[in-house]
């Protein structure tokens, strides 16, 4: 398919969070090059088209990028913009991230029924979330809870909530801010009580590798949040970890020196384990090997022993 150089067709998920993402990319891209024109060409996933089962039954995550990948190396479109949590570890040999943004707020948010906070959750309360990782933390912080399963984009999980169905919901709070529903949120869980997804927050701009869009990407690219990133993703990929594990990731940066936290827990958070490495910034793949390392001999390797392989 032919098409002209400087237009740029970007592949997206069709939730309002993931076209929120898209023509933010699509605006900055145009903002440093004024001769560009984009499209945004929605592609449903089997993440989305099954909004029953949980997630980890059908796959993981990486069903919500494996449907654009296969468009990128179709070539029916030039860039896929990701929620960089959801993109699996190891990505098509022809495929590779040309740019990931500066990040937003890497907290989960809670959102409670009548301004609750999660302290002050009754204890039969009722929290809906997809994810292992977070039902496996607030049962770790709160034992009394019960955590529901809930599928669906952010305002879908709102709408159920309301109609009764949840007293409360995890959230990503990046998630919440882009949509312009920071008003919703009750509180931004402490990393100390909900250590993030691998990712979560950051964006992903995949492409085709080598390809003319890449040069053009370069000035949407940073540094910092990209090692951050790589360190998080080689932690869970050398732990072995995917949407079927409780597996949380978080590295900062600050000047040369990242400081990765990585977590793993059984799904009823009644064992866990919490650890934490730091070096030298470009050295960011092998501090998420190390840890992952370390962890393994501390214990982790016996928690994911109870799993079955993804």
């Amino acid at each position: 398919m032919t098409h002209s150089p400087r237009h740029v067709r970007l592949g997206t998920r069709g939730s309002p969070l993931a076209r929120w993402q898209a023509h933010w990319v699509a605006d900055a891209l145009r903002t440093h090059h004024a001769d560009l024109t984009t499209e945004l060409i929605v592609i449903r996933t089997t993440g989305d088209q099954n909004r029953q089962d949980p997630l980890p039954q059908i796959g993981g995550k990486g069903l919500f990028v494996k449907e654009i990948e296969e468009a990128l190396l179709r070539q029916e479109i030039d860039l896929a913009v990701h929620s960089m949590k959801d993109v699996p570890t190891t990505l098509p040999a022809e495929l590779h991230l040309a740019a990931v943004p500066p990040r937003d707020d890497v907290r989960d948010a809670f959102v409670g029924r009548e301004g609750l906070s999660l302290r002050e959750a009754p204890g039969a309360w009722r929290i809906g979330t997809s994810s292992l990782r977070r039902r496996s933390q607030l049962l770790a912080f709160q034992r009394s809870l019960h955590v529901q399963d809930i599928r669906g984009n952010v305002d879908t999980r709102l709408r159920k909530m309301r109609q009764g169905e949840v007293d409360g919901i995890v959230v990503a709070a990046a998630g919440m801010v882009r949509l312009g529903l920071q008003a919703e949120i009750t509180e931004y869980l402490p990393i100390e009580v909900m250590l993030p997804a691998a990712g979560q927050g950051a964006l992903g701009l995949e492409t085709r590798a080598g390809d003319w869009l890449d040069a053009l990407l370069r000035p949407l690219h940073d540094a910092p949040t990209a090692s951050a990133v790589t360190a998080e993703r080689a932690f869970l990929h050398h732990l072995g970890g995917g949407c079927t594990v409780p597996i949380a990731a978080l590295a900062r940066c600050q000047d040369s020196v990242l400081h990765l936290q990585g977590f793993v827990s059984t799904p009823d958070g009644r064992q866990s384990l919490r650890q934490e490495v730091e070096g030298p910034v470009h050295m960011a793949a092998q501090l998420g090997e190390r840890l992952a390392v370390q962890m393994r001999t501390h214990g982790a390797g016996a928690i994911l022993a109870g799993f079955p392989e993804p």
